[in-house]
């Protein structure tokens, strides 16, 4: 995938460079590819996980930098804590319906072990035990505190977007963005000499043109932003 040098440098070549003088300048270029990434960002953005430690009786953790929207948060819990099964509460006579320990070949291994954990999301949700999170800014917090878990898991909606590391089909759509914003420049700029004296009569630049380019580019985009429907998949942040 291009890195933002190699876009600009594209984006020149698209518009005739080396053969004509383009009027962008290197500030140009990176102006064009910082609105193509917001707009990537806002319309579709790309989905991260961040993990940080929990630490007992902490509620309030720092998101990342780029952080925009969480969508959701898992806790990793150690393997060897059985007691994952029977919290948040405890049960009388250390008995559940379907107890893949006590009876591991009453109705099947993985079959009591699915119909525990369903038990145990029944409970959860009955004894109003289930965690509740909010996001305010850059901080989450959560209540209340998993004391088998070990780590937080965050998915969230990033506000920046790094372009080397998009599927091909997201670089193509920021790529052809950058570059009709950067039409809509040197588009303004022409514009200007629409219409100028020579010996042969008036002459114009294409000015006109490149700026009604951009506009269409711009709308076929956006239909093309929502076409492709979901965020990328995860990425560790």
């Amino acid at each position: 995938m291009m890195d933002a040098d190699a876009i600009g440098q594209w984006i020149l070549r698209r518009l005739g460079a080396p053969f004509l003088k383009v009027e962008l300048t290197q500030d140009h270029l990176d102006d064009a590819l910082e609105d193509a990434k917001r707009w990537f960002a806002a319309k579709k953005g790309v989905t991260k996980l961040h993990q940080t430690p929990l630490s007992a009786n902490v509620v309030e953790y720092v998101l990342p930098n780029d952080v925009d929207t969480v969508t959701d948060i898992m806790f990793t819990a150690n393997p060897l804590d059985m007691s994952l099964v029977f919290s948040p509460f405890i049960l009388i006579d250390d008995k559940v319906p379907y107890d893949v320990f006590a009876a591991p070949t009453s109705m099947g291994l993985y079959s009591s072990f699915t119909q525990t954990l369903q038990y145990i999301e029944m409970g959860k949700r009955i004894l109003g035990a289930e965690q509740n999170w909010r996001q305010e800014g850059r901080k989450l917090y959560i209540s209340p505190r998993p004391s088998n878990a070990t780590n937080l898991l965050v998915e969230y909606k990033a506000n920046s977007v790094t372009v080397e590391h998009l599927n091909e089909r997201d670089h193509d759509l920021v790529k052809r963005f950058a570059l009709a914003r950067a039409k809509a420049v040197v588009g303004r700029v022409r514009s200007k000499y629409d219409s100028f004296p020579t010996a042969q009569g008036t002459a114009g630049l294409d000015g006109p043109t490149l700026l009604d380019e951009s506009r269409m580019e711009m709308e076929k985009l956006e239909e093309e932003i929502i076409d492709s429907a979901f965020p990328m998949m995860p990425m560790m942040g």
